[in-house]
């Protein structure tokens, strides 16, 4: 863990900051270099990226803030913070969705298209992100054997823990590997986004099972985390949208016939 890069005087460049940057335009890149597939200029996807950015970070904060709602209620000068710290996310996912359906609408563009297009860059975007969870500290797995070669030691806890941050990572990367390759082979519109939903869930629904009861909490009389519940969702309605614009556009091809 390397949570402050280096520092200068009083001003501390948190590598996690740094990595959610790094994050950021390495999913623009993407998402520019896909743009022409979906009909879409790489010059309205920079301006449209950046506002969905801030709406996820702000949803992101939002969201975590409810899931320990208690703890905020009785800290409320901690409410709000400048930097990038007590974040989930589902909440950045759900704002970020957001933002992107009320701009499709304003601008006429098909929403579907943007979903498509942007589902690969968000899959490259969190696997970055996760590796500054690891330099920060935060979100790491359970407790390994002692002597495994790449347990990692958390600040103010003994012993070995999992890097379940690169855990997701990785799996991540194999998700946009997946994504790349059955898109070779051809999607109905829709499909591209609704694969990405089931691979990013997959992803998120086991990298739970190393942090729960460790970073992550089960739900109240459940088994599950909270994020687990909400992975387990999302590649539900992945899985139903995938088959929906499948038989969907069997159908349009039917019609002219």
């Amino acid at each position: 863990m390397h949570p402050i890069l280096f520092q200068i005087g009083s001003f501390k460049l948190h590598t996690f900051g740094l990595l959610m940057i790094v994050a950021f335009f390495a999913a623009l890149w993407l998402a520019r270099k896909r743009a022409p597939r979906f009909g879409l200029k790489p010059e309205k996807i920079t301006d449209v990226s950046f506002f969905a950015l801030l709406f996820g970070i702000l949803g992101a904060r939002i969201v975590f803030i409810l899931q320990a709602l208690p703890y905020y209620l009785a800290h409320m000068d901690e409410l709000w913070s400048i930097q990038f710290q007590g974040l989930t996310s589902f909440g950045g996912f759900l704002f970020g969705l957001a933002y992107l359906a009320g701009w499709s609408y304003k601008n006429k563009i098909s929403l579907i298209n943007v979903l498509d297009l942007m589902i690969a860059p968000m899959l490259l975007g969190q696997a970055i992100g996760r590796v500054g969870c690891l330099m920060n500290g935060c979100c790491y797995g359970g407790a390994c054997p002692p002597g495994m070669l790449w347990g990692i030691h958390v600040d103010g806890l003994v012993g070995l823990y999992h890097p379940a941050q690169i855990y997701e990572s990785l799996m991540d990367v194999g998700g946009l590997l997946i994504l790349f390759a059955i898109e070779k082979r051809g999607l109905s519109k829709g499909q591209s986004f609704s694969a990405g939903l089931v691979l990013y869930g997959l992803a998120r629904f086991i990298y739970e099972f190393w942090r729960a009861g460790f970073s992550s909490s089960y739900l109240p009389g459940l088994r599950i985390t909270d994020a687990q519940a909400a992975a387990g969702s999302m590649m539900l309605i992945g899985v139903a949208l995938f088959i929906v614009f499948r038989n969907r556009a069997h159908s349009q091809q039917e019609i002219p016939a």
